[in-house]
């Protein structure tokens, strides 16, 4: 792979990490706002809050699982794996690493790990 995609694709996970430290930063602080409402709150209150405060734990456990596949994604960027797909071991198009550059499946395996995904989320 050129150098020229892979310091565009370093620079893209770096960009989109520090984006999401940012967001991440921002729930703590909104979290902890949240966990400081008055005991004597109205109970609409105090409603509002925990359903707040579920929708900022599933925004940060989503968050927090984009950063851990960033981190993988720049760990093999100093490898020779990087750009090889886990499954087939053959090379992922360098057009789908610039739109996806966590991507650690060609496009073919990603769908097929998707349908089984989804079979099973069916099944239970």
């Amino acid at each position: 792979m050129e150098r020229s995609i892979l310091k565009k694709i370093r620079e893209n996970l770096e960009e989109r990490r520090a984006r999401l430290g940012q967001g991440l930063r921002r729930l703590d602080l909104e979290q902890s706002e949240l966990d400081r409402v008055d005991s004597q709150a109205e109970m609409v209150d105090i409603a509002q809050s925990l359903e707040q405060l579920g929708r900022n734990s599933s925004i940060q456990e989503q968050e927090l699982r984009e950063l851990q596949a960033i981190d993988r994604a720049m760990a093999k960027l100093a490898t020779v794996n990087y750009g090889v797909c886990e499954d087939c071991d053959e090379p992922i198009p360098e057009k789908r690493l610039l739109a996806v550059p966590e991507a650690r499946l060609c496009a073919r395996c990603q769908s097929i790990w998707e349908r089984e995904a989804s079979r099973v989320r069916t099944a239970s």
